[in-house]
């Protein structure tokens, strides 16, 4: 009987809701998935991933006075093919101590540092007709809560 009553309804749009909303949810998921697995397909995400934690685990072994320089030639490749200019490569956050790897546009990774120093840091560029290779070339300096404490 309750089967007749259900079918008896006319204009009921509960099931037709129902189904909408789940296809618009399953459209949205796959969408994410498919972004998830473009940005992983051509290396940019891994790269971006690779080389901001390099550079954060460099800051945290390191000593305030230091000059350090990371190889980001592969970086900057991927950086090119994206379009992305590659002085705006890798950033530095001395404010929230992060380091910022991005190869595409509007994007990126940053990994939080845990000492507390200031880094110093030239842009990278590209080497023109020359046989070296593209750097992240750094300096590590005391950070401020630092001097405030000798200071007192």
């Amino acid at each position: 009987m309750k089967l007749l009553d259900n079918m008896n309804r006319r204009g009921d749009t509960t099931i037709l809701m129902d189904t909408i909303t789940h296809l618009v949810i399953f459209i949205l998921f796959f969408a994410i998935m498919f972004w998830f697995v473009l940005s992983y397909s051509n290396g940019s995400a891994f790269m971006e991933d690779f080389y901001a934690k390099e550079i954060v685990m460099m800051i945290n072994n390191a000593e305030p006075g230091q000059k350090l320089a990371i190889d980001v030639t592969k970086l900057a490749g991927v950086a090119v093919k994206n379009g992305k200019p590659v002085r705006d490569m890798i950033q530095v956050d001395n404010v929230n101590n992060r380091i910022i790897a991005s190869t595409r546009l509007n994007s990126g990774t940053s990994f939080a540092f845990i000492n507390d120093v200031d880094i110093i840091y030239r842009p990278v560029e590209l080497p023109s007709g020359s046989s070296k290779t593209s750097q992240f070339i750094f300096e590590v300096r005391e950070g401020r809560k630092i001097r405030e404490q000798k200071n007192e």
